[in-house]
């Protein structure tokens, strides 16, 4: 069992530490977050200390960490905060969940999380810093950037190339052999049938409410 801090006050850091005590032979034994960002010295039972005095309570010598945030600005902060942790010494850890379907020559990379019912086909590779919210779908022979996140019930088909510090909404679909670009946006429900440029942006599109009201409808 390693000894694990992680890094994150918020429902993130609270998810992962969900997963890691229930379904990891990790031990969670604290959280950390920026100084300007503390508002308590506890979060679920166990300490938070500040980011900058980390190694002082955590030594990396003893911990690895989990930097748990979001997709915001792409995921850039949240690899830019995995680059300062290594830069103290600490191991990123890694979790599969043991309800997720993997290919039994996947490798799991540093701050990499696949959480419960995804499939993952023979031949794929996902990159570091990456998360797979859950209930996904990605195909045979694709491959995953770093920094990505793809969020739920996200259709990766066969073959698909995902650019670095890209984000995928929920329910998106994209169709076999083709190359998402890095830092695009791909929004919820989105279709996408052909290769993407790098920062390119596809909006979800939300239903629009009928005339009608619900009380005037027959039955």
């Amino acid at each position: 069992m390693a000894e694990v801090v992680i890094f994150g006050v918020g429902q993130v850091a609270e998810t992962i530490h969900y997963y890691l005590t229930r379904e990891s032979d990790h031990q969670v034994v604290g959280f950390t977050v920026d100084a300007e960002y503390q508002t308590s010295d506890s979060l679920l039972g166990l300490p938070v200390v500040p980011f900058e005095r980390v190694e002082e309570t955590f030594p990396p010598e003893r911990c690895g960490i989990y930097v748990a945030m979001s997709f915001r600005k792409l995921n850039r902060l949240r690899a830019a905060k995995l680059e300062e942790a290594e830069a103290k010494g600490y191991g990123a850890i890694s979790h599969v969940s043991p309800r997720a379907v993997v290919w039994d020559g996947f490798v799991a990379q540093p701050n990499s999380f696949i959480m419960e019912h995804n499939t993952v086909q023979p031949f794929v590779t996902i990159g570091r810093n990456t998360i797979l919210w859950s209930g996904n779908h990605i195909g045979h022979h694709s491959s995953i950037g770093d920094n990505v996140f793809i969020s739920s019930h996200v259709v990766v088909s066969g073959a698909v190339s995902v650019g670095d510090n890209s984000f995928l909404g929920v329910n998106a679909t994209l169709r076999d052999n083709i190359r998402i670009g890095s830092h695009n946006i791909i929004g919820a429900g989105a279709l996408i049938l052909k290769d993407t440029e790098d920062y390119a942006v596809f909006p979800g599109k939300g239903t629009e409410p009928a005339a009608i009201r619900s009380d005037r409808l027959r039955g």
